[in-house]
């Protein structure tokens, strides 16, 4: 992933200063050993490949859909129904990877998704559509799939990475390239013209570039915590950054919170420690020991 944004960085960082993309020396030995390298991780351990293409397709659908259930739905419901995703990731977790939670576990995800919400609900605006053009039921149904299809990836790319003797990046590697794979198709029936005439990276300032990386970054780091843990405590990780954005928004921009802000940020803290102290225990897998007392050796006698 960093390897592919590094030689996009390249690529446009000189489009930006020659209409005509200059092909340097290190342009095409950096080009030549990224394709190198991709034959190697795509081709050549076809079968990893393989397992990652589900994921990969998913993934891309879900952005789709993203775009599809805000253009349908008021962002209040789709903020409540979007934190149904921590629910169906613990209940694939169970069914797929044997994952188990306490009552007071459950409790603490619930308690994860609504101050979640809460904290979301401070950033956002009703819908305005004064066309009534948009289609609620349209847009629930984005959003529950996203949620299905969101808990059921993650789970699947946990066994997979926690299975696999292969890197988190190649992993990441294989990941992006089908995404980029599947999104070009998309975009070459959507938008051929652009395609074709070469303005599809038109607009792409260092800001975005910036954007770019910080998300590649943070796609690695989701996959590090996948493998050495798990989805729900990515999820955790992801409703604790959002927490960290509001006070960085107090702190640094005009945001002021208000008492459900405090409450919704009550709900994540207290639902960590709750999380965190009462663990499932399963008493089967509990070693138990006995003392046994141990007998003396008999003596013989020596004739």
């Amino acid at each position: 992933m960093l390897i592919f944004i590094l030689l996009y960085v390249v690529e446009v960082l000189q489009n930006s200063y020659n209409s005509t993309f200059y092909a340097d020396p290190f342009s095409v030995l950096f080009a030549f050993r990224f394709l190198n390298r991709c034959k190697a991780v795509i081709f050549d351990d076809y079968m990893e490949t393989i397992k990652v293409c589900f994921p990969a397709l998913i993934y891309t659908l879900q952005n789709n859909l993203y775009y599809i259930a805000l253009g349908n739905l008021d962002a209040t419901i789709y903020c409540l129904l979007n934190q149904g995703k921590v629910f169906v990731t613990a209940i694939l977790m169970r069914l797929f990877l044997g994952h188990r939670l306490s009552a007071a576990q459950w409790f603490a995800l619930l308690l994860l998704a609504t101050g979640v919400a809460i904290v979301q609900l401070q950033y956002i605006h009703p819908m305005t559509d004064s066309k009534g053009n948009h289609n609620p039921f349209l847009g629930v149904s984005c959003v529950l799939t996203m949620c299905f299809t969101s808990g059921f990836a993650g789970v699947y790319m946990e066994k997979v990475l926690k299975k696999s003797t292969v890197s988190i990046y190649m992993q990441n590697i294989r990941l992006a390239l089908l995404g980029i794979v599947i999104s070009g198709f998309s975009i070459f029936v959507k938008d051929s013209a652009q395609f074709l005439n070469g303005t599809l990276l038109r607009g792409h300032d260092k800001t975005v570039l910036l954007m770019t990386f910080i998300n590649a970054i943070g796609g690695i780091l989701i996959s590090i915590t996948i493998k050495y843990a798990n989805n729900i405590l990515k999820s955790y990780a992801q409703s604790i950054a959002i927490f960290g954005t509001a006070l960085g928004s107090w702190i640094i921009f005009d945001f002021k919170p208000n008492r459900a802000f405090l409450l919704g940020a009550l709900c994540i803290i207290f639902s960590v420690l709750i999380y965190a102290h009462y663990r499932y225990k399963d008493d089967n897998t509990e070693v138990k020991t006995q003392i046994v007392p141990m007998k003396k050796p008999a003596l013989r006698s020596v004739a």
